[in-house]
């Protein structure tokens, strides 16, 4: 049965055991990360760093994990599933240590990039495992259905973790219990995966390093360029504006060498399809709207007044809208009911809630409980076209071509867009809520009758505590200061969104009657080594 269900097991293993073995590998590999950005600000102050510094590093752990991909096919014959796995274990509890151990940030972001190169391997190897498991009639569709929201859960529920772990304790704590689990998983996997004999000889010849290495290079440029560019003040910075200038070269030196090698890294023949670049396109603007969570994290942070905790615990709002879209796609293929555009039109749709809400809602004195349903919403809206256009971009691909759709997917999906995301959202806000403090304080004086209002009752309640009176005035102008700066913060988020919130609305207009297919139903594409 192990054989059947290409699981290797040993014989007195049963194969639903094998599964709950696969999980239990799975579950380490998903919540390790150089760093977690949900606790950055603990993780800043504790090292002596900046928090661009940890958003480097991990952003750098997605950036390996791209990398490796097009390498899988090169590895996999020449080795075993258990021999991928437990190398991979114990090289992850390295460097997890490594990672909870360090206060170089040049350090953390190598070990971020290696883990997140051989997590890849072993991810390949759990969807291998998974596929009949999840989908009987190996089906693209039924698969995505149910293992995107496990990952993107187990991605949230690291953030929460590694936030309570660091608020309670220490935010080293979190590296420490990820491996305990990994140590389960190898216990696991040594007792009950059989031995495969098979001589293992790395294929070092036949792998294009200078490939990548350059694409390592290229992709940790474009994150660095984009992370730090605010802190260092974009192009007055010569790092910065060396590493702008860079990436062009560097793009189109590497896109030279893929052409004209024998055997390229990459090919890049899979970009050539219309489908292919149309699903990457949108996958790109889901991850950038899905990044706008920064917007909430700055409301919840500065206007709420809650921790950390709290904050990216706000993200299990976001469960309810994976499993909700999800359970809808896996229906909506299989019925076929409605052309694929009305699909894309709902999934923008509960962006377009999302957006309305928060424009419509975010106030200086809102409260904790009126975020849930907007990320609700932003759940099923992300879920359900990151599965579509999961869906759509394989269409008609060649199977040697599933791991270069990998590469590009999770690219854009899970490096480019959102680091762009994030550097635009902060930039943006920062410019803002300059603005907006600006315009504001040009009204603060007495002559004002709301802010000489709001002075004289920090000023009275001041004196009423038994200070001094300057003491007492400086309280209060710092009182107003606070206020107004407040005031500034939300405006700014609600221009921010209202920008956002009429982007969606043309995305959503134009994806209800844009011709995805010519006829109402096509044949869902088979499951790949892609289906990552």
């Amino acid at each position: 049965m192990g054989k059947k269900h290409n699981i290797p097991l040993r014989k007195w293993v049963p194969y639903w055991m094998g599964i709950v073995i696969t999980f239990v590998i799975m579950v380490p590999v998903m919540l390790l990360n150089g760093t977690y950005t949900g606790s950055s600000v603990d993780i800043s102050s504790s090292l002596g760093v900046l928090t661009e510094d940890i958003s480097m590093a991990f952003f750098a752990t997605t950036a390996g994990m791209v990398v490796a991909y097009p390498l899988y096919s090169k590895v996999r014959p020449i080795t075993t599933t258990k021999t991928i796995i437990l190398s991979n274990l114990t090289f992850q509890i390295l460097l997890a240590f490594i990672c909870g151990r360090t206060a170089h940030i040049e350090l953390l972001v190598f070990c971020s990039f290696l883990i997140g190169f051989l997590r890849a391997f072993v991810i390949i190897e759990i969807v291998k495992i998974l596929k009949p498991f999840f989908s009987k009639r190996d089906i693209r569709s039924e698969f995505y259905a149910f293992f995107y929201p496990l990952v993107f859960c187990l991605n949230q529920i690291s953030m929460i973790v590694t936030a309570a772990l660091a608020y309670h304790y220490q935010w080293q704590y979190m590296y420490y219990l990820i491996i305990g689990l990994l140590l389960i998983a190898i216990i696991l996997v040594l007792i009950c995966f059989r031995f495969g004999k098979r001589q293992i000889k790395i294929p070092l010849k036949d792998i294009d390093w200078i490939s990548v290495v350059m694409i390592s290079v290229l992709l940790l440029t474009i994150i660095y360029v984009v992370t730090y560019g605010k802190t260092r003040d974009w192009f007055d910075d010569t790092t910065i504006l060396a590493g702008s200038l860079f990436i062009p070269v560097l793009i189109l030196l590497f896109v030279r060498r893929q052409r004209k090698h024998k055997d390229p890294y990459l090919n890049l023949g899979g970009l050539l399809g219309h489908k292919p670049v149309i699903a990457y396109f949108f996958m790109a603007i889901t991850a950038l709207f899905n990044a706008s969570g920064l917007l909430l994290s700055q409301y919840s942070t500065s206007v709420l007044h809650i921790d950390s905790v709290q904050t990216n615990e706000l993200t299990l709002w976001l469960f309810p809208g994976y499993f909700i879209s999800a359970a809808i796609c896996y229906w909506w293929f299989n019925a076929q009911i409605w052309r694929f555009r009305v699909l894309i039109f709902w999934g923008m749709a509960c962006f377009v809630a999302y957006f309305s809400l928060l424009y419509f809602g975010l106030t200086p004195n809102g409260t904790y409980e009126f975020l849930y349903l907007p990320m609700i919403f932003r759940g099923m809206g992300a879920m359900i076209l990151f599965i579509a256009f999961g869906v759509f971009a394989a269409e008609g691909l060649h199977p040697r071509l599933t791991l270069v759709n990998a590469f590009f997917m999770i690219t854009v999906r899970g490096v480019l867009s959102p680091a762009i995301g994030s550097s635009f959202f902060s930039n943006m806000l920062y410019r803002f809520q300059q603005k907006n403090l600006m315009i504001l304080s040009e009204g603060l004086d007495m002559q004002n009758p709301l802010s000489a209002s709001r002075y004289s009752q920090s000023l009275n309640s001041a004196l009423a505590q038994g200070h001094p009176l300057t003491e007492a005035q400086q309280l209060a102008t710092q009182a107003l200061y606070n206020s107004t700066q407040i005031q500034a913060l939300v405006v700014s988020i609600k221009q921010l969104v209202g920008y956002l919130l009429i982007v969606a609305i043309v995305i959503m207009v134009i994806s209800r009657f844009t011709p995805f297919h010519k006829t109402l139903k096509v044949a869902v594409p088979k499951t790949g080594e892609d289906m990552v």
